[in-house]
């Protein structure tokens, strides 16, 4: 089943069509949630006492895993679904199925993801390997609760990234599967477009801060498949007589709870390392 898009790709990413955070989840659970968090972590350190590395090791792997879910559901994630489930247009040569163009997306994701993973890895056991493990440990605990409240509306940090939306034109250019491989190796390493949520620097700063090759390739790697959601969620959706606007309204809706739910998580993992130093 072939479903054409009736709308038009956003050129940028406009955060301004999801509601708005107040709006979407009352201050009352943005405040009873990362306090069950921050609970839950402390009890878990003292009830398990692992030694730092180890307690590092777990909470940038949650880190990790909760970016495969959040990192999703920016402008261009949702142009990705589009790509997957509807890019063909009429007169167009060639043929391919969404199922087939969302495995050429993963494999576009995971090529540059783990590299990227691997890198910052080796990276961060020269730059960083050179300072106290208590000192990495404390500082990512604060880091994380800190941007766990960013994410929750109740405190502002800084979001540095680089502001640029996929290349559109690439749409109607290339073939379909082209397309969506180009586009998971853009978005393989996270900081080439827009960076939807806090969790990844979280889990850049994580895998810095252990010098692990072996565990940024793995995470990276569970983040690009994390990112074929969209898509095979639009393709589900589709599949069973959905179309794509009404995906994307529903998606804008699910992002802000994904968004508080990130936040509830960042704070219960800083909470337990914090706990640990």
């Amino acid at each position: 089943m072939t479903t054409l898009l009736d709308h038009e790709a956003l050129p940028v990413d406009m955060p301004q069509i999801r509601p708005e955070l107040p709006r979407s989840v009352g201050l009352g659970s943005r405040l009873a949630l990362p306090a069950a968090t921050a609970a839950v972590g402390v009890a878990t350190a003292f009830a398990l006492g692992p030694d730092q590395r180890i307690g590092l090791t777990a909470t940038v792997v949650g880190a990790g895993l909760i970016t495969a879910l959040a990192a999703n559901w920016s402008t261009c994630g949702m142009s990705v679904a589009g790509v997957v489930v509807a890019p063909k247009q009429p007169g167009r040569r060639g043929a391919s199925t969404p199922l087939r163009r969302l495995g050429w997306h993963a494999l576009g994701s995971l090529a540059t993801g783990t590299v990227t993973g691997a890198l910052i890895g080796v990276l961060g056991g020269v730059v960083l390997g050179v300072l106290p493990f208590a000192v990495l440990l404390g500082a990512w605990a604060v880091l994380a609760a800190s941007y766990g409240l960013h994410e929750l509306g109740l405190l502002s940090m800084p979001t540095p990234m680089r502001r640029q939306q996929l290349p559109r034109h690439l749409r109607r250019s290339a073939a379909p599967w082209k397309v969506s491989l180009l586009f998971g190796a853009i978005i393989g390493p996270g900081f080439l477009i827009y960076i939807r949520s806090s969790a990844y620097y979280l889990l850049v700063l994580g895998v810095a801060a252990l010098g692990s090759p072996a565990l940024g390739a793995v995470l990276f790697a569970t983040v690009s498949l994390g990112r074929c959601l969209p898509s095979a969620l639009a393709i589900a959706h589709t599949r069973h007589g959905g179309s794509m606007p009404g995906f994307l309204s529903l998606m804008c809706v699910i992002d802000r709870r994904v968004q508080v739910l990130t936040g509830a998580v960042l704070v219960g993992l800083g909470a337990f390392a914090l706990t640990l130093v």
